[in-house]
């Protein structure tokens, strides 16, 4: 006869720990496919909201009808531009990684709870027989804390985290730098390719009204047919370059605005600027000014301290650690005295062989300090050059501009010479021809001179550190 106790013990917790296990993996595999994620579908919804979203922002800060001014420009970029806002989010980033690092200065408050059920209440064996010495259900509840007394690393590490913030917030100005350079370059490019359509556009109409006169001469026996064919060929080389200049045009609108951090197909009207201008100073005077203001150099200066912190830490690993340690006990075991139980003491740490560890550390950080102060060198030798390939090429751009303006007043008075020569028969049409090409190849030259001098000019003050940041910096020491 089979009773009532036929399945042994160790049976049954066998059947519980296979029922626990299966619900475990029964929890893992809901959670996976919790977690699962269609990324076709997420793909496919960013793709149709992305651009309606652009294009809300670029509305907003282009409406229809507004025309922008480089100051405009820039404040818009400096708002929206995605490596703008990459750094922002590295500054935060710094700031939250230097107030954990204070938090070793604060005690560190822990609370516990813990709550156990048997299956047999424990007991003692005694003459009489089992004598229980605990509840069988009991509730620990605990409450520790600790303090640092004499950690002395927490604080040239909390003394590195400041700085590293500085630096952080010295790599958001060298973005900003760098986007102002960015957006300056792009918009005199666009302004120039305005003014170079304008006269692409004078210079085809010229070219065309020209074309009609020399067929009408030719039709009369009065000029070569080769001659007209010459004008022709002028007129669809302006005809094809008025094409490039519209292609062009395109091109430099979309990376102003995708730098601007707006859609790149949408319309931009710009305004006229002020021509940017460098103070005249001796290549020597802005050389110094960059060196004071470049954020590159102050980096430098702050990840040398930082180094020397890290020297300092691995010298304070020689010493002992020292900890004040508290805690509170609460027990609702009815067998024992006291259901309250305090403790308080002093902790301390001495390393004494760790491998030599620490002395390797300590050789390591004191080559990585003289490290920093090397390339903190060769920034500075770096940056001198930049400002003298800067202002050479500023010098150049400003003689090719001087030559480029003398070369159109040459050939707008050779251009009037001709034209009433030509009205009195007295040159040949090859030479008109002539007057016009050169005419036309000085106004272009004229364009490009007058946008290398801005280039030039916007690349000198950034490698000087000119920038509204750089100014305040520098008033502020």
């Amino acid at each position: 006869m089979i009773g009532k106790n036929t399945i042994s013990p160790s049976a049954k917790r066998g059947t519980r720990c296979n029922a626990a296990l299966a619900a475990v993996l029964a929890a893992t595999v809901a959670l996976a496919g919790c977690g699962s994620v269609d990324f076709a579908r997420v793909r496919r919804e960013h793709t149709e909201e992305f651009p309606d979203a652009l294009l809300a922002k670029t509305l907003a800060e282009l409406p229809p009808g507004k025309s922008v001014d480089l100051n405009d420009c820039i404040r818009i970029a400096l708002a929206n531009n995605l490596d703008v806002q990459t750094a922002r989010i590295n500054r935060r980033l710094a700031n939250l990684e230097r107030k954990i690092a204070f938090s070793n200065f604060l005690p560190q408050i822990d609370v516990g709870f813990n709550f156990n059920t048997p299956n047999h209440q424990q007991a003692s064996k005694s003459s009489s027989g089992y004598n229980p010495i605990s509840d069988r259900s009991i509730t620990t509840t605990t409450i520790s804390a600790q303090q640092s007394i004499f950690m002395p690393e927490t604080w040239f590490l909390y003394d590195a985290y400041k700085k590293n913030e500085d630096i952080s917030e010295l790599l958001a100005r060298r973005t900003r730098d760098l986007i102002r350079l960015q957006v300056t370059t792009l918009y005199f490019a666009c302004l120039s390719q305005e003014q170079s359509q304008a006269a692409i556009e004078s210079s085809l109409k010229q070219a065309r009204a020209l074309l009609i006169e020399m067929e009408a001469l030719a039709e009369e026996g009065m000029t070569m047919p080769s001659q007209v064919e010459q004008v022709r060929a002028l007129v669809r080389a302006q005809e094809a370059n008025l094409v490039s200049n519209t292609l062009a045009q395109r091109e430099t609108r979309a990376a102003l605005l995708e730098a601007m951090g707006l859609s790149p197909v949408a319309e931009i009207s710009l305004k006229t600027t002020t021509p940017l201008a460098v103070e005249d100073q001796e290549l020597a005077d802005q050389i110094l000014q960059a060196m004071l203001q470049r954020p590159e150099l102050h980096i430098a200066d702050r990840t040398i301290e930082i180094r020397k912190d890290e020297t300092r830490i691995a010298i304070v690993q020689f010493l002992p650690k020292l900890l004040g340690i508290s805690g509170l006990t609460h027990s609702t075991n009815s067998y024992l005295k006291y259901s309250n139980l305090g403790t308080f003491g002093v902790s301390a740490v001495l390393s004494v062989f760790d491998g030599f560890a620490n002395i390797f550390e300590y050789k390591a950080a004191r080559e990585r300090e003289k490290q920093a102060a090397i390339d903190r060198e060769q920034r500075c030798m770096e940056i001198m050059l930049e400002v003298i390939q800067a202002r050479s090429q500023y010098d150049q751009a400003r003689e090719q501009q001087k030559v480029a303006r003398q070369e159109l007043v040459a050939a707008r008075a050779l251009l009037d010479e001709t034209e009433a020569q030509w009205q009195e028969g007295f040159i040949k049409t090859s030479e008109r021809l002539d007057a016009t090409t050169r005419h036309i190849t000085a106004h272009t030259n004229v364009l490009v001179a007058d946008f290398q001098v801005q280039v030039t000019t916007a690349t000198l003050l950034a490698v000087m550190g000119s920038t509204p940041e750089g100014a305040s910096s520098e008033k502020t020491k």
